[in-house]
């Protein structure tokens, strides 16, 4: 595994901008631009990452923040954990479940401060210059697992 860190490691340090498209259920669809900032500690096994996206459509919210999430993803004893605390409050803990070439998959293991949802998941697809990501989930009142987030980044620096 410490190998699959390094990996993600070379592979997301920077900055990365792009759009994406939230959908729930329980949410209105929206449009959203985002920028992701993943900045690696070379004294330690850690990736700190700052998340923050604002909406884009043709309602009063557009251009105001949709979500702002911070966290790091470490390596420690012999696992990949990304840990996640939002603005919102709720704060996740994530555990690499799989990855195949440059596909990660993060299931979710914790989850505090937000009794509505279920489970969550995180899948990142990175390759130099480009990283896709999918957030998928399920909720008390959706509890069908399924896409809540989708987003395409390119690397801006």
């Amino acid at each position: 595994m410490e190998k699959v860190f390094e990996s993600l490691k070379k592979l997301l340090t920077g900055t990365w901008r792009g759009e994406g498209y939230a959908k729930y259920p329980t949410i209105e669809d929206t449009g959203y631009t985002e920028e992701l900032i993943f900045n690696q500690d070379t004294d330690k096994q850690a990736i700190h990452y700052v998340q923050k996206s604002w909406y884009k459509n043709d309602t009063g919210n557009n251009s105001k923040t949709v979500f702002w999430d911070t966290g790091f993803i470490i390596y420690k004893d012999e696992k990949v954990l990304l840990i996640s605390a939002q603005s919102g409050g709720r704060v996740e803990t994530y555990h690499l479940s799989s990855h195949i070439e440059d596909t990660f998959t993060f299931n979710c293991v914790q989850i505090m401060n937000d009794n509505k949802t279920i489970t969550s998941q995180r899948i990142f697809s990175i390759t130099k210059s480009e990283l896709n990501y999918k957030l998928n989930m399920s909720t008390q009142q959706s509890t069908h697992f399924q896409n809540h987030l989708t987003a395409s980044l390119k690397k801006s620096d």
